[in-house]
């Protein structure tokens, strides 16, 4: 029988999102002011066009600045996508789950692992987040840090070591 269950988790923004998004925002409005005031002076209306042009190339610019990440079960294998501004998918990481060392929730107490390679994978709250340690081809030793569903959570457990699977029972 096969085993599947996917979540998404749009990412909150944090300030560096905002700032970027108001620096656009403000670079739109005084690009499209400079360029009025060049099309009202010279009577150049096709002008009108180009700021347009800007409003669109912002509104671009800034739903491109939203995130979400993509968790899949899939038979054992955890694939981890991220989405960019709804419209470019980035395919993060594969992991086995019966290749983890570690799964649980993730608290302050958890030590770093500074030899493994770290994915922030969740959604910037840090409520309910969970982390997952393996060994990957790609990556060596990895950390993952995200925020699943119960669903992917239950999917997980039946793929995990024993000794790790017990904590799920």
């Amino acid at each position: 029988m096969d085993h599947f269950a996917e979540y998404m988790v749009q990412k909150h923004p944090n300030t560096q999102d905002r700032l970027k998004q108001g620096l656009i925002l403000a670079a739109a409005v005084i690009l499209s002011v400079v360029i009025g005031a060049i099309a009202l002076i010279t009577g150049w209306i096709f002008l009108m066009v180009l700021i347009m042009g800007v409003i669109y190339g912002a509104y671009y610019l800034i739903s491109g600045c939203s995130t979400e990440y993509e968790y899949t079960v899939t038979n054992g294998e955890l694939d981890v996508d991220k989405i960019l501004g709804r419209r470019k998918r980035v395919h993060l990481l594969t992991v086995s789950i019966s290749k983890c060392t570690a799964f649980g929730a993730y608290t302050d107490e958890i030590p770093d692992q500074p030899q493994a390679t770290l994915f922030l994978c969740s959604d910037n709250t840090g409520e309910g987040a969970y982390y997952v340690e393996a060994s990957t081809e790609e990556y060596g030793e990895i950390r993952l840090i995200f925020t699943p569903n119960e669903e992917i959570i239950s999917t997980m457990a039946l793929f995990l070591p024993a000794p790790l699977r017990r904590q799920f029972q």
